[in-house]
């Protein structure tokens, strides 16, 4: 009689236990269908389409037509760097001057380039040269060999794009990267952020990069157009950049600003 309630509390907790382990079955199935339920992770959806990302870019296009305003200018290349502060003018289609300031605000070097002639102004030497403004003599100031408006263009935010008969779009790290196939291997990479605004492109043949430019800091009053402009060749690793300060956009500037004429007393030189 003294085991009686022992084996009675015994089989009480074998039926809890049998009844906690059913329960406990029920419910990893119900998990593991729910599981199966759950759809797979969709990957992101692009809220910019082509279409409208190429409006953008004509936008921009349209937008900036000149600048006025200080820059830093820093170029390099495997024989070295050099850094200067400028004072720079911009205006569509290709004319430009940019005025290299000594530490005390002397000018160092003034260049124009306007109507296909580029003028190069030294005080300090008392040469002046001049010529056509070809990609090359440009490439010596800048270590990029580009035309003039195509310098004009890129530094106004307004990328020329190749010619293409097919694209493709896809979701990228920083918003969108949109990919034009030109002719002959031609190709052009082009990478916005989340809301449209082109961060870079670059311009390359089959896979090998030729020239890149980068846009940052939308900082200042006017957020859609970049404070920063880098240029790199990979091929020749050589690049430059523009930093811009108190900035004015689309000024009114005459066609006589962009045009440079010999100090008197100096005698013109032939650009090399």
């Amino acid at each position: 009689m003294t085991d009686l309630p022992l084996q009675r509390h015994d089989g009480e907790k074998s039926f809890k236990n049998c009844f906690l382990f059913k329960r406990m079955v029920l419910t990893a199935g119900l998990v593991l269908l729910l599981v199966r339920c759950v759809p797979a992770p969709i990957s992101p959806q692009l809220v910019l389409n082509e279409r409208i990302l190429l409006q953008r870019l004509q936008a921009n296009a349209s937008a900036f037509n000149s600048l006025r305003g200080m820059a830093r200018i820093r170029t390099e290349d495997p024989s070295g760097s050099a850094s200067a502060r400028q004072v720079l003018l911009l205006a569509k289609p290709s004319s430009l001057r940019a005025e290299v300031l000594g530490p005390f605000g002397q000018p160092l070097l003034l260049l124009s380039a306007h109507d296909g002639q580029l003028s190069v102004s030294m005080p300090r030497e008392q040469r002046f040269l001049q010529g056509a403004a070809t990609p090359q003599r440009i490439a010596r100031f800048t270590r990029a060999a580009v035309t003039a408006e195509q310098l004009v263009r890129l530094a106004l935010y307004d990328v020329p794009l190749i010619a293409h008969g097919d694209s493709v779009i896809a979701p990228h790290e920083q918003g969108y990267r949109l990919l034009l196939n030109g002719v002959d291997g031609q190709r052009q990479q082009l990478d916005f952020d989340a809301v449209g605004r082109l961060l870079s492109a670059t311009y390359m043949q089959g896979e090998e990069p030729l020239l890149k430019v980068a846009y940052g800091r939308f900082d200042g009053d006017q957020q859609e157009f970049p404070r920063k402009m880098t240029v790199t060749m990979p091929e020749q690793a050589a690049s430059f950049s523009l930093v811009y300060s108190d900035i004015e956009l689309n000024p009114e500037l005459a066609t006589e600003r962009f045009t440079l004429q010999p100090p008197a007393g100096v005698v013109s030189e032939a650009l090399p």
